[in-house]
Formats: C-alpha cells, sequence, structure tokens
C-alpha cells in the first residue's frame, strides 16, 4: 500500500497551491497576533498592523508609480511567506503521516516495539472474546476486535496495520503483491474508478496536511499559549478524519483488486476461468511482474 500511496501522490502536485497558501495567509495572520499578544501589547497589536497596511492606504490616499510598486513588493512578499508556511505545513505533515503510516525508522524501534506489543495484547484478547460466541453477539465482538486492527497488529499504529492489512488480504485471496502489481492494474481501470481512488487519496492529503498546520499552530504556542489549544484541536480533526481516509483509501484499493483484477490477467494474456483471480494466477502474474528480479 506505500508503493500505491506513493504513486497516487505524484498525480497531486498542482493541486496543493490552494491547500497552501490560501491557509498560509491565515497562519501568518495568527503568527503575528500570537507574536504581538505574547508579551500581551495590544497596543503594538495594533501598531504592527498599522504599519503593514500603510503602504496599501497611502497608495490609495496618494496614488503614484512608488506606491503603488511599495504595494506590489508587499503582496508578493506577503504571498511567498504564505506559501512558504504551506510548504512548512506540508513537511509537518509527511511527518505526521510517517509517524501514524509508517514505517518507523530503525533508530524508533525501542518505541515501536512497545507500542506493537500493546496493541497486539489488546487484539488477541478481544479475539479471545468471541469464542463460544454465536451470531449478533460474535457480530459486535468481532466488530470490536476489528476496531483495533483487521489482523493482529504488526504496526504501533491503526493507520499502519490498516494499510498492511490489505496487503495481506489481497495476497492472500489473490497472490497478487500490490507494489508491482498496482501500476499494471492502473493501465487497465476505467475512468469511474481511477477518479474514486484519486479522489480517496486527495482526501488523504488534505487530512496529513491539516495535521501539519496543526503541528505549526501548536509551536505558536511558544510564543502565545492558546494557540497550543488550536493546535490542540486542529490535531485531534486531522486524526479523525486520517484515520478514515486511510480506511476508505484501503477499503477502496481491495475493491479495484476485486473488481478488475481478473481484467489485469486477461490483459497479459493469462487465462482466467470464471472471471476469478485465484492465488496461482496472481503468482504468475507477480512472477511477470518481477521479471526474475
Amino acid at each position: 500500500m506505500n508503493g500505491v500511496l506513493s504513486e497516487l501522490g505524484r498525480r497531486l502536485a498542482e493541486r496543493l497551491v490552494a491547500l497552501l497558501v490560501l491557509p498560509g495567509l491565515l497562519y501568518l495572520g495568527a503568527a503575528l497576533s500570537a507574536a504581538a499578544l505574547g508579551g500581551a501589547r495590544l497596543d503594538e497589536a495594533g501598531r504592527a498592523v498599522r504599519r503593514a497596511v500603510a503602504p496599501i492606504t497611502g497608495a490609495v490616499a496618494t496614488p503614484s508609480a512608488s506606491s503603488w510598486l511599495s504595494v506590489a513588493l508587499l503582496l508578493t512578499a506577503v504571498l511567498v511567506a504564505a506559501g512558504a508556511s504551506g510548504l512548512a505545513a506540508q513537511a509537518a505533515g509527511a511527518v505526521v503521516d510517517r509517524v501514524w503510516a509508517g514505517p518507523w525508522p530503525d533508530w524508533a524501534e525501542r518505541l515501536a516495539r512497545p507500542l506493537t506489543d500493546r496493541r497486539a495484547r489488546a487484539w488477541d484478547a478481544a479475539d479471545r472474546l468471541r469464542d463460544g460466541t454465536t451470531g449478533a453477539e460474535l457480530d459486535a465482538r468481532t466488530a470490536r476486535r476489528n476496531r483495533i486492527g483487521l489482523r493482529r497488529p504488526s504496526a504501533p499504529t491503526w493507520m499502519a496495520d490498516r494499510l498492511r492489512a490489505a496487503d495481506s488480504r489481497i495476497w492472500q485471496e489473490y497472490g497478487l503483491d500490490l507494489t508491482v502489481s498496482w501500476p499494471r492494474l492502473w493501465l487497465v481501470l476505467p475512468d469511474s474508478s481511477r477518479t474514486a481512488v484519486q479522489a480517496a487519496r486527495e482526501r488523504l492529503t488534505a487530512t496529513t496536511l491539516l495535521a501539519g498546520w496543526g503541528v505549526l499552530y501548536a509551536l505558536l504556542g511558544l510564543l502565545w499559549w492558546p494557540a497550543v489549544a488550536v493546535g490542540a484541536v486542529i490535531g485531534v480533526t486531522a486524526w479523525r478524519r486520517t484515520r478514515a481516509a486511510f480506511d476508505t483509501l484501503a477499503e477502496l484499493v481491495e475493491a479495484v483488486v476485486d473488481v478488475h483484477g481478473p481484467e489485469l490477467a486477461a490483459a497479459l494474456g493469462v487465462p482466467v476461468s470464471d472471471q476469478r483471480l485465484t492465488p496461482p494466477i496472481g503468482r504468475v502474474l507477480v512472477e511477470r511482474f518481477r521479471k526474475s528480479s
């Protein structure tokens, strides 16, 4: 699934401007306010705002080439600063995404292992509760276990395990390795399926970017403590939305393989009986994709 995310992410670069610049302008205003209010100097905040808008008001009052040039330079500087803030939020969001979805670096293994073990123990306990149950009670306890993970956790976070679950479920059901199969599968998808997957990937990008903004607002707490609360609210919102976005994207990728896997085999001249992709056929395809490497 990490390969799938990388492949889809390359298609989103041109659409990030609106996600970066406009929130960047809001963040600049918050940063200026935090810098002024951090020292409880409301009068200085007012003077700072007046100094910032002075070139604009001066240009309106006494229009001239030099005054309008000052306005243009000021607006350009503001847009550049907003864009820089957006790029910083994007970078922070990428770090948060790495923490949530993994894989974690080797130096973080001492923290990752206890978290993984704790999640695995919780999953085992929830799985044991299913023993001897039937009907609605079994469904309820299975749902409770699946909220911890669709399979026994092997990663420190739910989101990372959700991606790994998609990989393993597709491998067990069809013998397909998503890393090498996805670029080929993408070529045979109809436009409707591509649009659905891209929309899910865009939602995931937006939610991780929101998490990056939460980090930046929290950092403003170094200047003005209420900004920490703003960052916390944004962070919790981003976490909930990102969790849902990961689940939706993983489910959608599995659905794409379910529906269009036989088309991939047929496009490569591999016979498929009853329009059903089986593990032996999937392993034949993967061997061909890897080209004996």
